[in-house]
Order: C-alpha cells, then sequence, then structure tokens
C-alpha cells in the first residue's frame, strides 16, 4: 500500500466519511470546497493506486459517472502510515526498523501471512548468525 500526497488522503478520508459509494457530484456536494478538477483528477489517481474501485455507474440530475468505493479501509491505511511514520521517525535505523516490525508484528493481519512473515524473519537471522559464525 502506497502512502497518498495530501490531497489524496483528504479525499480518501472525504469518501470514508461519506461512508457509502458516491460520485464525484456527491463528494462535492459534501465537501464544496473541493475542486471539481482536482477531485476527478485524484479519484482516477487513487483507482489506480487501488485504493477506490468503481461500484456503479450513478446517474445526477446533469450527469451520469461512477460511483466509488474505498478498496482500502480507513483503519488499514491509518495503521500502515503509523508504521512508516515510526520508521522514518526514528533516531536509528536499527530502531526504526525494530519499530517497523514491532507494528507489523501487532497489526491484525491474516494469521497465516503473519506466520509466514515471522518464518521468514526467523530464517533471516538463522541465515546471520551462521555467516557470523563462520568469520
Amino acid at each position: 500500500m502506497q502512502l497518498l500526497f495530501p490531497k489524496e488522503e483528504e479525499i480518501m478520508y472525504a469518501i470514508w466519511k461519506i461512508g457509502h459509494p458516491c460520485g464525484l457530484s456527491e463528494i462535492l456536494q459534501t465537501y464544496p470546497e473541493l475542486k471539481r478538477n482536482t477531485v476527478a483528477k485524484v479519484l482516477v489517481i487513487l483507482q489506480d493506486k487501488g485504493y477506490l474501485r468503481v461500484d456503479s455507474i450513478v446517474k445526477t440530475k446533469t450527469r451520469t459517472g461512477r460511483a466509488y468505493a474505498p478498496a482500502v479501509t480507513q483503519q488499514a491505511y491509518d495503521e500502515q502510515k503509523k508504521i512508516m511514520n515510526d520508521l522514518v521517525e526514528s533516531p536509528s535505523v536499527k530502531k526504526g526498523v525494530l519499530a517497523y516490525l514491532s507494528a507489523l508484528v501487532d497489526t491484525k493481519g491474516a494469521d497465516e501471512e503473519l506466520e509466514d512473515m515471522i518464518g521468514q524473519m526467523e530464517d533471516m537471522i538463522r541465515q546471520y548468525r551462521e555467516e557470523t559464525e563462520n568469520r
């Protein structure tokens, strides 16, 4: 999952807050401070990044367009953002990596994925120890 630029994030939070598949017109009605061209462009970008999916085609009084639904939950995005911020803001690389790994283990992902990740980390540690012992 890629982190979002500020305007992308603003529009994504708007869609999460609306709480149901919505079109460009509904986003603009709910958040009139947003500009139509900006929102239209960002919706395409968010779809390309995998954050949105086209849910249906909707009709308004004047237009027909796509209704977008989130493909990523706000909770998942916020967790990922926190993990990345912890990594970037750590005082050292080692502490950052440990904070990152700790946050990954704490996320509520699929147990099978977590077990696979832990197994890979154990393999890397074992390989590191073997290499350092042979020096």
